[in-house]
């Protein structure tokens, strides 16, 4: 008997292997499902000088009703991104005007949509795994300081309450298992979460 051993010990390691790239590999598109149903928002400081990081911020109030405005009739991230790539002089037009007000601030702005990694990040009512993203990034000056979050479409930023958010993911696109999987904050989505962020590290 003990001559087995080791075949069934290998039979054994090799069947965990392939179970777990299987699982990685449906992690990996859930995630990037959820991903394409999804544009994050990217609003980067010109410096950590904390007048630099407060204009972040109104730079930041005065975009968001101008994206929710070009999206407002998109059904789908891609019609969003469709949208807001006919806007980006209006979205860096809202920016500029915004630092004028303030002749200290730098006057440089640059608006894009490009695709970026982001990590985990968690919200009052919702968290998004980390991944890559396409994201609607705001630009301010040399863009050295830290940065603000949020989610461009579906317009995850505004509501305040997990019904109103979860009524703008659905009327977006996401599917009832993607806003799940954002607003839930049961132990298995928590454990998705801690596979996607492992995932992401060592695949992106």
């Amino acid at each position: 008997m003990i001559p087995m051993r080791k075949p069934i010990c290998l039979f054994l390691l090799t069947t965990l292997l392939i179970s777990a790239l299987a699982l990685g590999l449906q992690l990996r598109l859930e995630q990037r499902q959820l991903a394409a149903g999804l544009i994050r928002l990217h609003v980067v400081a010109a410096s950590d000088d904390p007048a630099d990081q407060r204009i972040k911020l109104r730079v930041r109030d005065a975009v968001l009703p101008v994206i929710a405005a070009l999206t407002r009739d998109s059904a789908d991230a891609e019609a969003a991104r469709e949208a807001l790539a006919e806007g980006l002089p209006a979205i860096r037009a809202a920016a500029a005007a915004e630092l004028r007000k303030d002749p200290a601030q730098p006057a440089a702005v640059a608006v894009t949509l490009t695709e970026e990694r982001f990590p985990r990040r968690d919200y009052a009512t919702f968290s998004l795994p980390a991944g890559r993203y396409t994201a609607l990034r705001v630009t301010l000056g040399a863009g050295d300081g830290h940065n603000w979050w949020c989610v461009a479409f579906p317009a995850l930023c505004l509501p305040v309450g997990t019904e109103d958010l979860e009524q703008a993911a659905e009327a977006g696109g996401l599917t009832e298992g993607q806003v799940r999987l954002v607003t839930s904050d049961e132990p298995d989505v928590r454990l998705k979460f801690r596979l996607f962020e492992w995932l992401s590290s060592i695949l992106d």
